[in-house]
């Protein structure tokens, strides 16, 4: 028998080191912590399993902060990000040397992009790098202030330039892929779409609930067009169609979206950093989620409440069109009227309200994480 180096590397199990730091920084308890974690966990016991075998293909490592204590997977720590007043500098220099050093086959940035500085995607090891992009919001040409001074930063500019050396990108959405190439150009045969998962609230048990008679809206940043959904519960109310409005978001984000200066009217209840189980209770128990955004990488409150049997409203734009797909949930995005009506006729009209449920319970059922996840290590391992 003749010894093959090629089959000896073979062999040997592949490395695959996940960035986990997004579960240690503002992305924590939203979409994309949310993303980092449920796919973390489903491929660490992706790879126990591996290991029960007699030749593994994979096993599983993390980079993390050092700085920070937050709740995170059960997979071994391999790389530890000192604390520094940048972060993303770090990553653009030592993190390379240590992936290398390690013999890491592939680096999982979960947050490419992102415009926080706690993580970006090494460019130097782009060679075995994987990327998982969300939206390219901030290089629209009516993208808002905050965003246009994000991507003028040297941290954005460095990931822009680099991403398309990566040799995977991973895109949530066929819009996103579609802005990949047009914003990033990223070559299309490198980016993979794989939809994120929406049944994480599953086995949570609700909280108790005692609000009724109210619309439900999640999200705080610009893009989310809280102005058109206040316009048209406005409207519903001036004809004595007294709703309530709950906003999941921060009270100040919020409060600016509205331009209030003064308190928020009391039929408006703002949420912050909810359990997941008062999430779930909100989704069950509202009359439908308000959902009017003008930019959306993928849109996890919309499969989050389709699974748990609420009516989604959102407007008639990607990837929203292709997630929610039934023809009465896609309204205008810019004119509150057609909202106020949609509303109504979900109050009035229960067989209306249950058409929406049903057809948006069996759209949600075929995303879930370990889909997700499932996709992911096949990217890995090819």
């Amino acid at each position: 028998m003749t010894f093959s180096l090629v089959s000896f590397l073979n062999r040997r199990p592949k490395l695959i080191v996940l960035d986990l730091r997004p579960l240690q920084c503002g992305y924590a308890g939203k979409g994309i912590g949310r993303y980092t974690y449920e796919c973390a966990r489903r491929i660490q016991a992706a790879a126990g399993r591996e290991a029960a075998t007699a030749r593994p293909r994979f096993r599983v490592a993390s980079l993390v902060r050092v700085d920070r204590e937050n709740p995170l997977p059960d997979i071994p720590v391999l790389i530890a990000a000192p604390a520094s007043r940048r972060p993303w500098l770090w990553d653009q220099t030592w993190l390379p040397f240590h992936l290398l050093r390690h013999r890491v086959n592939v680096f999982h940035n979960f947050a490419a992009l992102g415009p926080l500085p706690e993580v970006s995607f090494p460019v130097l090891y782009g060679f075995r790098g994987l990327a998982t992009v969300y939206d390219w919001h901030m290089f629209a040409p009516d993208a808002p202030d905050i965003d246009r001074h994000y991507r003028e930063t040297l941290r954005i500019r460095i990931q822009k330039k680099g991403l398309p050396k990566a040799r995977r990108a991973v895109a949530i959405s066929e819009q996103t892929k579609v802005d990949s190439i047009l914003f990033g150009a990223l070559n299309a045969d490198r980016i993979h779409v794989i939809p994120l998962g929406g049944d994480h609230l599953d086995a949570v048990e609700p909280a108790a609930w005692g609000m009724e008679n109210f619309v439900l809206s999640v999200g705080d940043t610009p893009t989310k067009n809280l102005p058109l959904a206040y316009a048209a519960l406005s409207a519903l109310r001036a004809r004595y169609v007294h709703l309530n409005w709950v906003i999941i978001g921060s009270r100040a984000n919020v409060e600016a979206r509205l331009s209030q200066a003064a308190p928020s009217p009391p039929w408006i209840t703002i949420i912050e950093n909810p359990s997941d189980a008062t999430l779930k209770a909100c989704y069950q128990n509202a009359l439908c989620l308000v959902f009017p955004s003008t930019r959306e990488g993928f849109g996890i409150p919309v499969l989050e409440a389709m699974r748990l049997g609420c009516p989604v409203l959102v407007p008639d734009i990607e990837p929203l069109r292709s997630l929610r797909g039934y023809v009465p949930a896609l309204l205008p995005p810019s004119d509150p009227a057609p909202w106020s009506e949609a509303i109504r006729r979900l109050l009035s009209f229960p067989a209306d309200r249950q058409a929406h449920i049903a057809d948006g319970k069996e759209r949600a059922k075929a995303y879930t994480w370990d889909k997700t996840a499932e996709a992911l290590i096949n990217l890995y391992l090819e």
